[in-house]
């Protein structure tokens, strides 16, 4: 296969991951953002679904608020962000 080929299947993977992270985040913003608490989901069921949707457990899934500290290292996102694929 030449490079050109390779180069087109690497940009479609991410281009994918970032329409599916997108779609996540959109989730998260609506049910935040919904106005009606009986129709937002259960705070600890959205966690849960999150996880399984990023194929991640729910311990997992709390590590990127730590993510957010100013104090996280560069090297610790990566280590993590590795483990998401």
């Amino acid at each position: 296969m030449e490079h050109g080929g390779q180069a087109g299947m690497v940009f479609e993977l991410c281009r994918n991951c970032a329409g599916f992270y997108r779609k996540i985040q959109e989730e998260i913003e609506a049910n935040l953002g919904e106005a009606d608490v009986d129709r937002r989901d259960d705070g600890e069921v959205f966690e849960t679904k999150v996880a399984l949707q990023l194929g991640r457990s729910l311990s997992e899934l709390k590590q990127f608020r730590a993510m957010a500290s100013p104090s996280f290292k560069d090297e610790d996102v990566k280590d993590f962000a590795g483990k998401l694929f």
